[in-house]
């Protein structure tokens, strides 16, 4: 957890809602190609972050995961940081804070993949490090919560107003704190869980077909 994903807003939505949440206007990287609509993003995909660059806040393009060569025979990738641990970890030495958006991520429960959503764009903790010139990023992570503790034992460490801040300007004590802690916030009252077609497990479906609610005891089915 977390290793899918979704990105279908149009960019100016994305640049509204963490404009909201810092309380400063957020541009977009001069020159970024940025990634295109994708209803099954994976690791190793582009992915949209929002850093700093020169003090202003940019949304630009990253890859989604920290090479690991000692995993999956050489071509493994950290797509998530554990929020107690990151900042222990050589790994993650080096990084910087970042803000991933999404619109929801997926996570599967009983082997059914189910759809976790807000009421808009979701703005989640990320560490970012370039290597060999390329931009990579991992989510972090931290202990699920109700209203999604029972999908799930970990979940993206989803920011809310002011946390966003803290996050993408804190210190290294700060960082240490909020990645540790539990989601702050009304952001988590806002989240809900839709079970959606378990097509969304071939990473090579990708389509707005994959979102459709299907029916299942947690959203009005069987």
């Amino acid at each position: 957890m977390c290793g899918r994903y979704v990105l279908f807003s149009a960019t100016e939505t994305y640049l509204g809602a963490v404009s909201g949440l810092l309380g400063e206007q957020v541009g977009v990287l001069p020159g970024a190609d940025l990634p295109a609509v994708s209803w099954n993003v994976a690791p190793t995909h582009r992915v949209d972050v929002v850093r700093r660059w020169n003090g202003t806040p940019l949304l630009g393009p990253a890859r989604w995961g920290y090479p690991a060569p000692w995993l999956s025979g050489g071509s493994g990738v950290l797509f998530n940081a554990r929020g107690e641990t990151a900042f222990d970890k050589p790994a993650f030495r080096g990084s910087e804070p970042c803000l991933v958006v999404m619109d929801g991520w997926y996570e599967w429960n009983a082997k059914r993949p189910f759809l976790v959503t807000g009421d808009g764009p979701l703005t989640v903790a990320g560490l970012c490090r370039v290597i060999d010139g390329d931009l990579r990023v991992t989510v972090v992570t931290g202990p699920s919560q109700d209203p999604v503790a029972w999908l799930h034992d970990r979940m993206p460490h989803v920011l809310g107003a002011g946390d966003a801040a803290a996050w993408l300007d804190g210190d290294p004590d700060t960082l240490r704190a909020l990645a540790a802690g539990p989601v702050q916030g009304s952001v988590l009252a806002t989240l809900t869980t839709t079970a959606v077609s378990r097509a969304v497990g071939n990473v090579a479906n990708n389509g707005p077909d994959l979102v459709v609610p299907v029916p299942d005891a947690h959203n009005g089915g069987e």
